[in-house]
């Protein structure tokens, strides 16, 4: 049986069933070797190494022919694609009402995912979802110590972190992140300060 709670939906985010929604309680991430353990338990004909090799394989596979501007079908799973960004900013025309087009660079934004309807059918008929017993806040996965290094990373890498970013990321309601990124900002050796900007409070660096 799969055990689901309940979060807030984020600020600025509009929901058809209100401000509530139901989030899967994860216990534990698989890592590499555990899915390869897996992988091996379910299909014992494929030894770890040959699972391993296939994985290795399937990565270099997808590094390599999305780039190419093809997409990758995997029966029973779903499709990966290549999304882009731009890495520069707009440079505008000189004369004025010119349509903002200009872009000189192009990245690797993330690879996207869509899943087969039919692994969610499966899913679905297979499993039944409750909700968990403790219908107080789940707690985090994560120590006190490794929810600050997380936010500290996501900081280092997007310059900013919010109340409901920073709840997502270490799996917290929003009430337990505010609380806690408000006994951080008051710890001058958190390395975390609270900022003004935009609509919603950052925590910079």
């Amino acid at each position: 049986m799969a055990n689901y709670v309940v979060k807030e939906m984020p600020e600025g985010m509009n929901s058809s069933n209100g401000k509530m929604f139901p989030k899967m309680q994860v216990y534990t991430e698989f890592d590499y070797d555990k899915v390869v353990e897996l992988v091996n338990t379910y299909s014992p004909a494929f030894s770890k190494g040959v699972v391993k090799g296939v994985l290795d394989t399937l990565a270099t596979v997808m590094k390599n022919v999305l780039p190419m501007g093809h997409t990758l079908k995997i029966d029973n799973i779903g499709v990966f694609s290549l999304a882009l960004e731009f890495t520069d900013n707009e440079t505008e025309a000189a004369d004025a009402g010119t349509e903002k087009t200009r872009y000189h660079h192009v990245k690797a934004k993330n690879v996207n995912f869509r899943v087969n309807q039919k692994l969610v059918d499966e899913i679905n008929k297979e499993n039944t979802f409750e909700r968990s017993a403790d219908l107080k806040a789940s707690p985090s996965p994560f120590s006190r110590e490794q929810r600050l290094q997380r936010a500290l990373a996501f900081i280092d890498k997007h310059g900013s972190i919010r109340l409901q970013e920073y709840a997502n990321l270490n799996t917290l309601s929003r009430t337990q992140a505010s609380r806690e990124l408000a006994q951080l900002v008051s710890d001058p050796t958190s390395g975390i300060k609270a900022s003004g900007r935009g609509p919603l409070k950052c925590w910079v660096r």
